[in-house]
């Protein structure tokens, strides 16, 4: 079974049941915030990535050079080829980058670039739009997701996103683009987890703000237009936030500031806001437009030209920033790459430029890269035709999956949910993320009996392993041990652990953070990552259960109980973690009242979320069908 059906198939397990006398015996409910989230603790908790998009389509033979090839690149693109004396060679390989790539490469000499060959996808779409969905979604060509990879990472890193955020943990945005427009990679189940800032902004707050008018009309036009208002809420809600960072930050590097240089602009503005102590996870710049298909080079000196300028100030600007963060003293912490829809044919076309094509370089930059050249050089056949393409070497889920698991520590099965896919990471950073001595296939917090905590996790190849101590935390920082429960110690089978912490100080706290202190029999011990579980804070809330939950088939029941307001409307829909919806039901249903529900049959098994909807109050709860 396939990732993008969001289940884990396993063998059966040993059950270890709860110690300390702590039977687990009734019903609980899932929460969809908790088996998605993860904060994890220590430096990674700080990590930065900056996406830079370079729109339209990038040349990759024209920025990346094949040098053992470079004949048959002649024949194939002679009248756009610079000769071979003038691309930049990296290191002691024999592949060149464009010469007006200077700053990249220094950037390589000093060991933080990594050049990435031939990076594409599957069935490759030749559409501008329809290709940038593929890249900004994380999909495979033959799948259409509402949601971007990015925004399932920063809502599967920030549980409760968007109703429960700002807050003491985050209160900053999750992720800012630098410009008038937010990428689809952003767009989160809800809405999308990212916030603009203009490429002019020189901490206006004014500039940050939306328009504002109270008057809503009636029907369902002032439905959408008050949907609409509460969008733009989440975004004023962090202006001022982005405003004082502004103020507390100073560039201490020189940027370029000609009329092509929009590019280190916004690097300029993500630098600044960094060193003012923004906590935000992704920032995401963009520069274009790389659609040569015409005018690519200069004919009297192919070495410069249009797309010559453009390779110029993107890489003058990352060099300008990689430096801003050394003179900061925060380069550690940051990471970026950069990313076209599609690399263009390998034969030019009689205009002096190239067309829509297949694979194309990727250029992965800071100090913790793994820097070189990563894969082949593109082979380029003796006589390429207007049909041959640069062939993939490299899925881009494997960057995908490298910025998850290599710099933001997920872990690998909950990566791969987030993406959707199995895609194996590829090594081009060095994040150092903590290996804990066992495989731990499954850890999860859940809400149960109303005050308690039930702790599940499961093991696999364990190897000397002496006990395990659960740890809590009312601010992911402070943890206190409340419970140890003793470890199988050797095992190359699935092992399953239960633990129950009951009577929470709710009265002190809402959100509660859990890990795992795991110890060996020789003393040393590591720890697991950080997951959360959130009750509901005081005063009136919706309230429902599924049952049963997991279910054998597709019938199960929603029990409604506190919240219903009887007058109202309650609407209840099931949609799966794509967004796309399963069953939908609309009525007056009375307060603690059951709805059946009965499932198409040919609904797979898999994680699904139940949202319940009444007035303004809604809630979601994860359903799951085996």
């Amino acid at each position: 079974m396939k990732r993008r059906d969001f289940i884990k198939t396993v063998a059966p397990v040993a059950v270890v049941p709860f110690f300390s006398n702590k039977i687990f015996a009734a019903a609980y409910t899932p929460s969809v915030l908790n088996e998605a989230a993860l904060l994890t603790i220590g430096a990674e908790n700080d990590r930065i990535l900056v996406i830079v998009q370079m729109t339209g389509g990038n040349d990759g033979l024209n920025t990346v050079f094949p040098m053992d090839q470079y004949s048959n690149l002649m024949t194939a693109r002679s009248n756009i080829l610079m000769p071979d004396t003038a691309p930049l060679i990296l290191g002691t390989t024999q592949t060149g980058i464009h010469p007006a790539m200077t700053g990249l490469k220094s950037l390589f000499d000093e060991h933080k670039l990594a050049v990435v060959q031939s990076v594409g996808y599957t069935n490759q779409n030749y559409s501008h739009f329809r290709s940038t969905d593929i890249w900004t979604s994380g999909a495979d060509s033959a799948e259409v997701l509402t949601t971007g990879w990015a925004g399932r990472y920063l809502e599967y890193a920030f549980p409760g996103f968007p109703d429960a955020y700002p807050n003491t943990l985050m209160p900053d945005p999750l992720a800012i683009q630098i410009g008038s427009n937010l990428s689809p990679a952003l767009q989160g189940y809800e809405i999308n987890t990212g916030q603009t800032v203009p490429t002019t902004f020189s901490g206006s707050i004014t500039s940050l703000l939306g328009y504002t008018n109270s008057n809503t009309p009636s029907g369902n036009v002032g439905i959408e237009l008050d949907f609409l208002r509460d969008q733009q809420a989440y975004t004023n809600q962090y202006a001022s936030r982005i405003v004082t960072a502004w103020n507390s930050g100073t560039n201490l590097a020189t940027y370029a500031t000609t009329s092509t240089s929009s590019i280190a602009q916004q690097l300029k503005i993500v630098a600044r806001l960094i060193k003012g102590g923004l906590k935000t996870k992704i920032y995401w710049v963009s520069l274009g437009s790389f659609d040569t298909h015409s005018n690519q080079v200069d004919t009297t000196d192919k070495t410069i030209g249009t797309h010559a300028t453009m390779l110029a100030s993107m890489s003058d600007a990352i060099t300008a920033f990689q430096n801003d963060l050394r003179l900061m003293s925060l380069e550690n912490r940051v990471v970026g790459f950069t990313f076209s829809e599609f690399g263009r044919r390998i034969k030019s076309n009689g205009s002096n430029g190239t067309d829509h094509g297949a694979a194309a370089p990727m250029f992965v930059f800071g100090s913790q890269v793994n820097w070189g050249v990563i894969g082949a050089n593109p082979v380029i056949p003796a006589n390429a035709t207007t049909n041959d393409q640069v062939a993939m070497q490299f899925d881009f889920h494997k960057i995908y999956a490298s910025i998850l698991q290599n710099w933001f520590c997920v872990p690998q099965t909950d990566a791969e949910t987030v993406l959707g896919d199995t895609a194996t990471p590829l090594g081009a950073i060095n994040g150092g993320c903590g290996v804990i001595p066992i495989e731990l296939v499954r850890f999860s917090v859940e809400k149960a009996n109303g005050t308690d905590a039930h702790i599940e996790w499961t093991t696999a190849n364990e190897s000397n392993t002496d006990t395990f101590d659960i740890e809590r935390s009312t601010d992911a920082k402070s943890f206190k041990k409340v419970g140890t429960v003793k470890a199988t110690g050797h095992s190359h089978e699935p092992v399953r652990y239960d633990y129950l912490d009951k009577d929470l100080p709710l009265s002190q706290a809402y959100v509660f953070y859990y890990r795992l202190k795991i110890n060996d029999l020789d003393g040393t011990s590591t720890f697991s990552e950080t997951r959360s579980v959130i009750f509901e804070k005081a005063g009136k809330s919706l309230l429902f259960d599924v049952s049963p939950n997991p279910a054998q088939s597709g019938k199960c029941q929603i029990i409604l109980r506190g919240g219903i307001e009887e007058s109202n409307t309650t609407e209840i829909t099931i949609t799966d973690l794509y967004g796309r919806q399963v069953a939908r039901l609309s009525d007056n249903f009375r307060a603690e009242s059951t709805v059946s529900l009965d499932l198409d049959d040919n609904i797979s098994s898999g994680i699904y979320f139940v949202t319940v909807k009444n007035g303004l109050l809604s809630r979601v709860q994860k359903f799951v069908l085996e």
